[in-house]
């Protein structure tokens, strides 16, 4: 039996898929559902899961942060992302960090069926309406690179991507832009989660890169 775990912050998605796997696909049991990118990490350190279905917007830790860190937890954990992102730098990085497959929350019922199928037989999926898009962001990689990125971050995780990379601490950081140090860290994981980076050096240089701040 091919175990699937659920990670999406309303249970209604949750409980939907659920019901479509088991009507569609008796050889996969669904083991789980978490509400949270950190209760995802939790789960498939507990259950180890065949299959990861995940979302990218949910509280606290979001999908391409949870992609990132299950390099450290089940390398071999294929995951499937299912969001109402479709921009061409959400895509990009989800298959970037290792998702083997993209799907758009709209996409149909069969074709949820066949993408999970496509991935449990060692296959990539890609949401047929984003296909021509991977298409030729794989053929023309640097083109809108840099403000399909910056398109990711919410203007404060550019303010603390900014800050950081000109050297300034978290405490001041905070100060700066009268928050507290933990909301500075979190918007720090997030937005290094979303550009995929995981050292102060790595975040200076992309910083430079994307013409936040200038060496």
């Amino acid at each position: 039996m091919i175990k699937v775990l659920l990670a999406d912050d309303h249970t209604l998605v949750r409980e939907g898929i659920r019901g479509l796997i088991e009507a569609k696909m008796p050889h996969v049991q669904v083991v789980g559902g978490a509400a949270s990118g950190e209760e995802a990490l939790q789960l498939c350190r507990e259950l180890k899961p065949d299959l990861l279905l995940l979302d990218i917007s949910m509280p606290g830790l979001g999908g391409l942060e949870v992609l990132a860190e299950l390099k450290n937890i089940d390398p071999q954990l294929k995951v499937i992302i299912i969001s109402q992102h479709t921009d061409r730098a959400y895509v990009m990085r989800a298959l970037k960090l290792g998702a083997k497959g993209y799907l758009a929350k709209r996409a149909m019922a069969g074709e949820l069926v066949a993408g999970i199928q496509a991935v449990l037989e060692g296959r990539t999926s890609i949401d047929p309406s984003l296909a021509q898009m991977v298409v030729e962001a794989a053929i023309n990689p640097h083109e809108n690179g840099e403000a399909s990125e910056l398109a990711m971050l919410t203007d404060r995780e550019r303010e603390v991507l900014k800050l950081t990379a000109e050297g300034q601490v978290a405490r001041e950081i905070g100060r700066l832009l009268n928050i507290s140090v933990h909301t500075v860290n979190r918007h720090r994981a997030t937005l290094m989660g979303k550009l995929g980076i995981h050292t102060r050096g790595e975040l200076v240089k992309r910083a430079i890169h994307l013409k936040v701040i200038v060496p």
